[in-house]
């Protein structure tokens, strides 16, 4: 469950501790490591606030069902944002700062997305329900202008990408042709990234235009390379940076395991020919 900070410089991560996990914050320049959640809880999903000194995270330390916390990434306690005895697993902090966006798993109503505002007094930050259906929503992320949603469904009967207005209005569209999971957008929003449901990443050229009568049009989805991701689950497995151009991936295997595509080298190949 990788996440890139905002500078790109650090990366925060899951790492499993006997029956639980932890979270991790690795320096990328240094390859020095720092423990960042220590509970015997399982805490997951890391999202970094876009000034990169907070982190808001899942755990299930209450009791068994997953709440939304926030820690500062310097040194500082553990917060619980916001209590609930629904499981709640947060997929983004907005890049002005002013939302984060959380999937919920009611048990009634499967996974929802919901919004939870950042700003003004504490008691005025209550929980907008951004799409709630009998079906499975998830992974929602706001594009960096906060125009727009892109998230999972599973409505069609398998997993598809779709946009939608933000605040919610009327319009969607789908960005997966053959289904897909995972949605990350380019920094200047002019481009969606996710997983293929072959494993592939795969890149949509999108042109938005907000307003009254929003209009958003995807462009045909384009294979960039096969990622071989480990099992997604609820939470993001891989990230991208800002400019689209390099991808940080949780994989099932590296360079000479049996999972990466095997490079053949064939010496003397003109010696046939001279037969």
């Amino acid at each position: 469950q990788p996440a890139l900070s905002p500078d790109e410089k650090s990366v925060a991560f899951l790492r499993i501790v006997g029956s639980g996990s932890d979270l991790w914050v690795r320096d990328l320049s240094r390859g020095t490591e720092t423990r960042f959640t220590s509970d015997p809880s399982t805490n997951i999903a890391p999202n970094w606030s876009p000034y990169g000194d907070r982190i808001v995270f899942g755990s299930n330390r209450k009791g068994g069902v997953y709440n939304l916390y926030q820690k500062a990434t310097g040194s500082g306690k553990e917060e619980l944002l916001l209590p609930s005895n629904i499981a709640d697993n947060p997929t983004q902090w907005s890049r002005d700062g002013r939302f984060i966006v959380y999937a919920e798993n009611d048990p009634k109503n499967r996974r929802d997305l919901w919004v939870l505002p950042t700003e003004g007094a504490a008691a005025n930050r209550k929980p907008i329900p951004f799409l709630t259906t009998e079906f499975n929503e998830s992974f929602g992320q706001l594009s960096p202008d906060n125009h727009w949603m892109a998230f999972t469904s599973d409505r069609s009967g398998r997993s598809e990408i779709y946009v939608r207005p933000f605040p919610p209005s009327d319009g969607e569209w789908t960005i997966s042709i053959t289904g897909g999971s995972q949605p990350r957008w380019r920094g200047d929003g002019k481009e969606l990234f996710f997983e293929a449901t072959d494993g592939k990443i795969m890149a949509v050229p999108v042109r938005a235009v907000p307003g009254a009568k929003p209009s958003f049009e995807p462009g045909i989805p384009v294979v960039l390379f096969d990622a071989h991701m480990v099992a997604t689950g609820n939470a993001f497995q891989y990230d991208v940076t800002a400019d689209g151009k390099r991808f940080l991936i949780a994989t099932t295997g590296g360079p000479g395991t049996a999972s990466s595509p095997p490079l053949t080298v064939v010496i003397n190949w003109t010696s046939p020919l001279k037969k």
